[in-house]
């Protein structure tokens, strides 16, 4: 009973692994050729004024949503009482916070010298008052594991709201047709939130069960804030000591390096957690389990980065023109640290299955003092030099979450060398036969299909021959899935 419960388990995160990835795959694709557009219609220092911004915009969601999520999903047991507690609370911090930030407009355009942020701020900041609202139905779709119904609200949000920017840019409004899409975005995820979700908010408002995940919560808030803040902290450091122009660049490397990246990550976010709480008690399994989640994204997560810094220079004159071209060195250095980072996710879920908040959040802390200081300190030597400094430690990081998770179960050097490096080995060598086999070609786009292709050619042959257990094992849950599908 117990193996045939662990097989269902399994299966479960598998599908979830699988339909998570396809729905993030899904997100990315109509989130790149809406991008496309976009950057066509706008400059980069258009994407520059937005970018100084939105990192007060993601750390005030941080602070509202208050790992709510995260601490609703850790509790054995949830109600509708802890639910609306989460509604309530999550609304009132949003519209403190937004006052705050409503008067601190003309200090955020004093620090980054732009007076034309302090108005763009104060509409920007609206996007996450309006969020507010759909947090704890989110938390319910997450905890139970509904992935499908978040990728619906997504990619439904993603399509309206990038429609929405297009329209506005066309007609001239620049970046603040940026500011209004995300706005636009957040209406439409908390309105489908509640649409998906059983949970149904009440005017009897009790915020004592806050006190009971606050613990857990209180830790997540933290290290969400410091995340945000690691992943904007090019913008903060740029847009103090360089201009919007310079800053827009790198925005948009950055923006497509998390596209890849996030289809990874948001995999990883919505099946590790709930998935490994779920057999904590069961060390065996929870190994086995966690094993399999890290290889399966270590096998996606390189190839799929590091062949997009391969065909970066190609990729962004297709896509958005010669006027972006800077940001395609930019690309590069991100894509790869971008590709650890998503093994860096799944590491740190295993913490937070554990229940080690605490530990969770030093350690975020600890990489952003970390990463702040990089930037700081090589500030005077060229953006690319500032990205590399980041990049080495996102790999050296890979080795400081390796150490907290043997801490709590029996991992081993060696089974880290198989479940990750193997993979970045191979993606690597991929990328580079392509690189030198195909480097006579001078027309882009046959460069770019052919690049990509006998990339994945490459890496699926390397992978038969050296490590063929993920993928046949992929292979064979995509036929299950294919069949079970002919079936209904």
């Amino acid at each position: 009973m117990e193996e045939e419960q662990g097989d269902a388990l399994k299966s479960k995160a598998v599908k979830g692994f699988l339909v998570g990835g396809f729905s993030n795959g899904l997100q990315q694709i109509l989130g790149a050729v809406f991008g496309i557009f976009l950057a066509r219609l706008l400059s980069p220092s258009d994407y520059g004024m937005i970018a100084m911004i939105t990192i007060f915009s993601v750390i005030a969601s941080a602070f509202q949503e208050s790992g709510f999520v995260n601490g609703l999903t850790n509790k054995e047991k949830v109600t509708q009482q802890d639910y609306n507690a989460v509604f309530w609370c999550s609304i009132f911090l949003s519209s403190i916070l937004y006052i705050i930030l409503f008067i601190s407009a003309p200090y955020i355009a004093l620090y980054f010298k732009t007076p034309e942020l302090k108005n763009l701020s104060r509409l920007a900041f609206l996007s996450f008052w309006f969020g507010s609202f759909g947090i704890a139905h989110n938390a319910y779709l997450f905890r139970n594991l509904l992935v499908k119904s978040r990728a619906i609200t997504n990619v439904s949000a993603l399509v309206i709201s990038n429609t929405i920017g297009i329209i506005l840019a066309y007609n001239g409004y620049a970046y603040w047709g940026l500011a209004l899409q995300t706005i636009a975005y957040t209406i439409i995820t908390s309105c489908l939130y509640w649409c998906f979700s059983d949970f149904r908010p009440s005017f009897i408002i009790n915020l004592h069960p806050i006190k009971e995940i606050f613990g857990f919560s209180s830790k997540i808030f933290i290290s969400n804030t410091f995340i945000n803040i690691n992943n904007h902290v090019f913008t903060i450091v740029l847009g103090r000591f360089y201009n919007p122009t310079d800053v827009g660049y790198v925005a948009q490397a950055s923006k497509w390096s998390l596209m890849g990246q996030s289809v990874l990550t948001n995999m990883v976010y919505s099946v590790t957690q709930p998935t490994l709480n779920q057999i904590r008690d069961d060390q065996n399994r929870q190994i086995r389990v966690f094993r399999k989640i890290l290889s399966f994204t270590a096998f996606l997560a390189f190839p799929a980065l590091f062949g997009l810094a391969l065909v970066s220079k190609e990729f962004i004159l297709i896509t958005i023109g010669l006027d972006w071209l800077q940001s395609s060195n930019y690309l590069q250095i991100l894509c790869i640290g971008g590709a650890f980072l998503a093994i860096s996710s799944v590491l740190s879920n295993f913490i937070l299955s554990q229940g080690k908040s605490s530990v969770y959040m030093w350690s975020i802390i600890a990489f952003g003092i970390c990463q702040t200081l990089a930037l700081v300190l090589s500030r005077n030597y060229g953006i690319q030099t500032m990205l590399l400094s980041v990049c080495s430690l996102q790999i050296l990081w890979i080795f400081i979450w390796y150490t907290l998770v043997r801490k709590y179960i029996t991992y081993s050097f060696t089974s880290l060398i198989k479940d990750i490096f193997i993979y970045a080995l191979l993606a690597a060598l991929s990328a580079i036969v392509s690189y030198y086999c195909l480097s006579f070609i001078s027309n882009l786009y046959i460069k770019l299909i052919l690049n990509i292709t006998s990339t994945i050619i490459f890496y699926i042959l390397l992978n038969r021959i050296f490590t063929p257990t993920i993928l046949l094992e992929l292979t064979a849950q995509i036929g299950k899935m294919i069949k079970f599908k002919k079936h209904i």
